[in-house]
């Protein structure tokens, strides 16, 4: 009797264990540790399901009879390296917990990570601002047309890394959501990596501003920012009006070139004028001037490209 009373008492103990014991409960992961979603390899993106990350090149063709944003489409035109990004400055409540601002962080993550990568060519889009999608439309300096149509864009923030491949374009990297800034910084490093043939410059300057001149379509000053971590000479360097039909830059085409020595520090903008003592939009003395440039006969939608000594397009703007 004792001994049946011990074994069903073992029994009852053996029973009481809590649900956790039996099958633990795994917690659930934060935005920083979710796992990524896989792409369906068809071409077909799959938006809209969280943090979605490509795992095999996705073609991808540009449809420029469509408006897109004139710089993308002339560095997709040269073949260049690409990351586009489209970001909400509003939170949203319905994809993320409230008050985390995702689309903030990886916008952050972008801006420091594309001052390591120079030779990618980075373009950036709040999702607000699509601008006029009609043929004979113009769009302005951060609208992006049907751009985010093409590329199947669901949720921000969004982030698609693009390299030429053969005859077209492969998506190399897809994110949807929140992405940490090792796994955006590992992917721009393979993007890097991809070898082609584009004529992007190494220097990490932009072109912030053309000011045409009032009579003849000519420059009147233009404005420079230096984004590398070191100062740039921008002795040597030129801009030329790209082709309208090409968006590509014509050998012999016209345009101006520095021909002052002009020292920029990092985080630096100056204004470069045709005569020394133009004053830019903010009161301030041209750092040095340009040869040529009276003739150009500019018209609004102009596209301009500001190359280095070499030739290779540093960086690009419609007037």
């Amino acid at each position: 009797m004792y001994l049946a009373l011990i074994l069903g008492c073992l029994l009852v103990f053996a029973g009481c264990g809590s649900d956790e014991s039996q099958a633990p409960v795994e917690p659930a992961q934060s935005p920083e540790t979710s796992t990524a979603v896989s792409a369906p390899a068809d071409g077909n993106t799959e938006v809209g399901a969280g943090q979605a990350e490509t795992t095999d090149d996705i073609p991808f063709k540009l449809n420029t009879h469509q408006p897109v944003p004139p710089n993308f489409e002339e560095a997709y035109g040269r073949r260049a390296r690409i990351v586009v990004q489209f970001y909400k400055l509003d939170e949203d409540s319905l994809s993320y917990p409230q008050g985390l601002s995702v689309d903030r962080q990886v916008n952050a993550s972008m801006e420091r990570l594309s001052t390591q990568y120079p030779d990618i060519e980075f373009f950036s889009y709040e999702i607000e601002d699509p601008g006029p999608v009609g043929e004979d439309e113009s769009l302005q300096p951060g609208q992006y047309g049907t751009l985010a149509a093409q590329l199947g864009v669901g949720m921000t923030p969004f982030v698609a890394m693009l390299a030429p491949s053969g005859d077209e374009y492969v998506i190399t990297n897809l994110f949807e959501g929140y992405v940490p800034r090792p796994v955006l910084s590992q992917a721009l490093f393979d993007l890097a990596a991809v070898e082609v043939e584009d004529n992007t410059s190494d220097a990490n300057v932009t072109l912030d501003q053309v000011q045409t001149t009032d009579k003849g379509g000519g420059i009147e000053f233009f404005t420079v920012t230096n984004h590398d971590p070191k100062a740039r000479n921008l002795e040597g360097f030129s801009l030329r009006v790209l082709d309208p039909e090409s968006a590509e830059v014509t050998p012999g085409a016209p345009g101006v070139t520095v021909d002052s020595d002009i020292m920029v520090k990092p985080d630096q903008s100056v204004s470069i004028g045709r005569v020394p003592d133009i004053v830019d939009d903010e009161g301030k003395r041209v750092a040095g001037t340009f040869e040529g440039g009276t003739s150009l006969d500019l018209a609004p939608g102009d596209q301009i490209a500001l190359l280095d000594p070499g030739g290779a397009v540093a960086s690009t703007i419609v007037v």
